[in-house]
This record gives structure tokens, sequence and C-alpha cells, in this order.
């Protein structure tokens, strides 16, 4: 009679195999794909002497690019965000060669939200100012993550054309986060500029935030006269003075002051008339003092807190008003205090410990 078979016994044998096999079948699996990448390293190897003749122009016979590997593209795709001018060009012009745009340029109207977002980042990075319109449909994707690529890729592309559908895209059923749209902007570099000025006269409130903040970061002078009408004009909501008045600060003209000083003495908003006292100090004009030291009295502590380090910032004129003051006991000489402590601790010797 045959003895009865044990099922657990079974069970854990079975499980033991199927353990084996799946840490077999990984280990296998590590091995193939470390080969591949072995592989694909060594063929980048072989092809970068390809990329460095191209780019040389020495004379000499040019490589042939499109009978090359696959793996060339990935080695110009690398190379192509460290490149400027005329080798930048060079290698896009590669790519067109080898139909890495032309497919990207296909894979734009793609079903799949993956490949439109992939052809976007590709022609942002190797196609240049060619597809500027076919990259602004995309900011009214359906899909979020194809609209950052797009705007993503607008700024890499460097069309200033680009500008305004950047700007159109903050608003509307799919809007873009004002966070990409601003770093897109500053990728763009100075031939941006005119369109972000025009739109501080002719866009929305939130066109005109965005546009007044990065033209604060580049430090644009001629973009001076407009922010000084935006943050003299009590009409305009707080966000877009106070944004006007910190890209004042940072563009750093003496000719603001006037507009800072009549915003710090009569605003009825404390965080305006913060930014606009650490405006003052960014700008370093003594015409300021006058107002600075009364924004000391303000009742708010921020407001009084920024005066004194926009006083500290003045140089010795402004430092001797905060230690007059700091002798007292009110609030102002509270902040005055605060103001020369930070300024002597920011002189202090760094030491090095070895």
């Amino acid at each position: 009679m045959t003895p009865p078979v044990d099922v657990a016994v079974l069970a854990a044998t079975g499980a033991s195999g199927l353990v084996g096999a799946l840490l077999l079948a990984v280990a296998v699996a590590h091995v193939l794909r470390t080969r591949r990448e072995e592989a694909d390293e060594r063929r980048r190897r072989e092809l970068t002497p390809v990329v460095h003749a191209l780019l040389d122009g020495d004379g000499g016979p040019r490589p042939d690019v499109a009978g090359a590997p696959a793996a060339l593209d990935d080695v110009v795709l690398g190379l192509l965000p460290q490149l400027r001018g005329a080798d930048r060009q060079v290698l896009r012009q590669v790519l067109a060669e080898r139909g890495v745009v032309a497919r990207a340029t296909a894979d734009l109207s793609a079903r799949a939200a993956w490949r439109r977002g992939r052809a976007a980042t590709l022609l942002g990075a190797a196609a240049g100012v060619h597809h500027t319109a076919a990259l602004a449909a995309l900011l009214d994707d359906r899909s979020p993550d194809v609209r950052s690529a797009a705007a993503r890729a607008l700024g890499k592309a460097g069309d200033p054309a680009a500008v305004l559908p950047l700007l159109t895209s903050l608003d509307g059923d799919r809007p873009v986060p004002q966070g990409l749209v601003g770093m897109a902007l500053l990728d763009l570099g100075t031939p941006a500029l005119p369109a972000l000025r025009e739109a501080l006269t002719t866009g929305d409130a939130g066109v005109r935030v965005l546009a007044a903040e990065v033209l604060g970061i580049h430090g644009d002078l001629a973009a001076a006269p407009a922010l000084q009408d935006l943050l003299t004009d009590d009409g305009h909501s707080v966000e877009l003075r106070r944004t006007a008045a910190g890209a004042l600060g940072r563009i750093g003209s003496p000719r603001a002051t006037e507009a800072l000083r009549e915003v710090l003495a009569g605003s009825d908003s404390a965080a305006l008339r913060r930014v606009a006292a650490e405006a003052l100090g960014r700008v370093g004009d003594p015409a300021a003092g006058g107002a600075l030291t009364a924004g000391l009295r303000a009742p708010e502590a921020e407001v009084r807190a920024a005066c004194a380090d926009a006083l500290a910032a003045l140089g010795a004129e402004g430092q001797a008003v905060l230690s007059a003051m700091s002798g007292g006991t009110g609030p102002s000489a509270v902040a005055a205090r605060a103001a020369l402590d930070a300024l002597a601790l920011s002189r202090r010797p760094v030491r090095m410990a070895f």
C-alpha cells in the first residue's frame, strides 16, 4: 500500500523550487543587462572620436554619420547640452541627417503621451528654432507631463518667439506651472527680454508677475521704468507690486529710489512695504536713509527689520543711524540692535577647522 503523500512537504518543496527559479532568472537578467550596458558603453567610446572629428572640421574626409550605429545618437544627445554656437549646430545637423529629428517630429502627434513627451524633449535639444510652433501646440496637451516637457523644450530650443506662447500657457483650462514657465524663459536668455518688457504692459496679472520676476533676475535696466509704473499704481494687486519692487531691487538703479520710498511711506500693505525696504537696501542709494529711518517706527516687526537691514546696507551713514537708535528701549531699538548684530556677524572672519 502506497503511503499517503505529505501535502505540506510537497508545497514547501514546490515553493523552494519556485524561489530558486526566480532567483536564477533575476541573476540571468542582471548579467544580460550588465553585458548590454557594457556593450553600449564600448560603442559610445568607439563613436566619440567620430563626433570629435565632426566638430574639429579640420578639412579631412567627413565621417559617415548616416551609416553609423544607433549609439551615435546617444553620444550626440549627451554632448548637445554642453555646446553652444557652431558646434551645437553641427551636432543638430547630424541628428537631422540621421532622421532623428524627423522621427521625433512625427512622434509629436503619437497616441502615447510618453512618446509625445520624449519627442518634445529631443526636439528641444536637437531641432533649434524650427519646431517652435509644434512644441508650442503641446503646451495645451491633455497630459500635464507632455505640457511640462514642451515648456522645457521651448526654453532649450532658444527661440525668442516662444515667449508669448509660454506666457499664455500660464492660464487656461490646462495651465503649465509657473515655475516651469519661468525656468524656460530664463533658459531663453537675454533674447527674450524685449518680449518680457512688452508683457509688463500688455499681459494679464499672472503674466506680468512672472515677466517682472524674470526681468529682475536678469537685472534688465530697460525694464525699470515699466516696473516703477507697476509699483506705484495702487490699482494693481499687492503680489504684482511686490514683484515689481523686488525686481527693481535686483536691477539696482538709483532712479527707482523715489518710487520705492513712496511705497514704503504710504502703502497699506506691510508685505509690500517690507519688500520696498529690502529693495532700497539692495539699491544702496543714501537718499533712502530718511524713509528707512522713518520705517524703523512702523507698527509691523517685519517692516522694522527690513528697514534696519537696509540701513545697515547703506554703509557708514545708515549704520550711524542704527547705532544712535540702538541705545533705546522700544521696538525700533530692538530692530536696530538686531541689524547691527547681523552686520557684525557677517564681518567676523571664518575660522577653518583642520
